[in-house]
């Protein structure tokens, strides 16, 4: 088909592929959800790092404790905080709570960041499948654990409450020799 003019002044246009449509549709529809879980995870409450300078200054020396390990061996009320849309909190929340050792450690889960001992915060890397975390102390904001799963063969949720009481474990381990 050729742009010649028609009868009534209109030009004949070529019909699209409908294939590469659908494919340009899809490259779009990528892009933006990409993007906007990018704005999404950006957006999330990060906690402010004066306020933890603050907190470790008002404290009295004698009080700080600066033990990565004894922090996480002395905790008892954990929140999880998920930055990605692909493993919620409540999933690593239920992953915890299935564990033999989560529930023979005496800890608790809390949907009240204020209230928490450590905070698991847990995000996704761009364009990946591993999701590392940080466990955070509340009152120092200090990180006294880390790790990086990796959601294949398995689940991520399930992989970071395994990691997390591993080194849950080897922290108390650690504190009841000394």
């Amino acid at each position: 088909m050729t742009n010649q003019p028609q009868s009534r002044g209109e030009y004949e246009m070529k019909k699209p592929n409908r294939n590469s449509t659908r494919l340009s549709c899809a490259a779009c529809l990528i892009i933006a959800a990409v993007a906007g879980f990018n704005l999404l995870a950006s957006a999330m409450p990060v906690q402010s790092q004066n306020m933890s300078r603050q907190n470790a200054i008002s404290r009295p020396e004698g009080e700080r404790e600066t033990d990565p390990m004894a922090m996480l061996a002395s905790a008892r009320v954990i929140y999880v905080y998920s930055r990605t849309i692909f493993v919620k909190a409540e999933v690593i929340e239920n992953e915890l709570r299935k564990r033999d050792d989560f529930q023979s450690s005496g800890l608790l889960l809390t949907k009240n960041p204020s209230a928490a001992d450590l905070t698991i915060e847990v995000r996704r890397s761009n364009f990946t499948t591993e999701y590392p975390y940080v466990v955070v102390d509340s009152k120092t904001q200090y990180i006294v654990a880390s790790g990086r799963v990796n959601s294949l063969f398995g689940t991520a949720a399930g992989k970071i409450a395994k990691g997390f009481m591993k080194q849950l474990q080897k922290a108390r381990a650690f504190a009841g020799s000394n």
